[in-house]
C-alpha cells in the first residue's frame, strides 16, 4: 500500500512539472552588449519542456541539452551506487530469508549456522529487517537523484541566457569610526553590493 502511495505521488509529480513547464510564456530577451547599452533582441529559445523530457527519459540527456556536462558523471555516480547497494542489499535480505525459511521447516543446513557466521533465529530476523530497510532506503535516494536532476534541467534550462556581467559584485572593506565626543573607535565591516 504504502508502495503505491509513492508511485502515485512521483507520477503526480512528473505531471505537475511537465503540465507547469508547458504554460510558461516566452519573453523577449535582454541582451547586455557593454555596461552602458541594452540591446533588446529575440533569443533563439532554450526550451525548459525539451530539458525537461529529455532528463526525464534519459537521466543526464537534459543537463547535456543544457550544456552542463559536468553533471552528468554525479547523476550517474549517483544513481549508480544507489542501483548497486540496493540489489546487494536484497541479495543478502533473500539469502537470509531462504535460510531463516529452511530453518522453520527443520533444515540446519544453511550459511549462517557456520561458526564464524553463526546468526541465531532473532538475529536472522534484526539483520533480514536492516537489510531490508537499507534496500528500500536507497531505492528513495536513487529516486530523488533521478528526481532532482529533472528539476536541475528545468531550472538551468529557464536560466540558460540569465545574464551574469561583471557589474554583479560584492565588496567588503573595514571600516573603521572615530567618535569626538568620547573618544572611542568602532571598527566594522563595510559591504557594498553593486547591481
Amino acid at each position: 500500500m504504502c508502495r503505491a502511495a509513492i508511485i502515485k505521488g512521483t507520477f503526480l509529480l512528473f505531471v505537475l512539472l511537465l503540465h507547469g513547464q508547458g504554460s510558461i510564456l516566452a519573453q523577449r530577451d535582454t541582451i547586455y552588449t557593454d555596461t552602458l547599452n541594452l540591446v533588446e533582441a529575440d533569443l533563439p529559445k532554450h526550451s525548459p519542456t525539451k530539458a525537461t523530457l529529455y532528463s526525464t527519459l534519459v537521466p543526464g540527456l537534459g543537463q547535456a541539452f543544457n550544456k552542463k556536462y559536468w553533471k552528468i558523471p554525479i547523476i550517474y555516480a549517483g544513481i549508480g551506487v544507489c542501483t548497486f547497494i540496493a540489489i546487494d542489499q536484497n541479495k543478502l535480505f533473500e539469502e537470509k530469508k531462504t535460510a531463516y525459511v529452511n530453518r522453520v521447516n527443520g533444515d540446519s543446513t544453511d550459511v549462517f549456522l557456520e561458526l564464524g557466521n553463526f546468526f541465531s533465529n532473532d538475529a536472522l530476523l534484526r539483520s533480514m529487517d536492516i537489510n531490508r530497510r537499507n534496500r528500500d532506503l536507497m531505492i528513495i535516494l536513487g529516486s530523488a537523484v533521478y528526481i532532482l536532476q529533472i528539476v536541475d534541467a528545468a531550472v538551468d534550462a529557464h536560466l540558460f541566457y540569465f545574464n551574469v556581467s561583471n557589474d554583479l559584485s560584492l565588496h567588503y572593506k573595514p571600516y573603521f569610526d572615530y567618535d569626538p565626543r568620547t573618544g572611542s573607535t568602532r571598527q566594522g565591516l563595510a559591504l557594498n553590493l553593486n547591481f
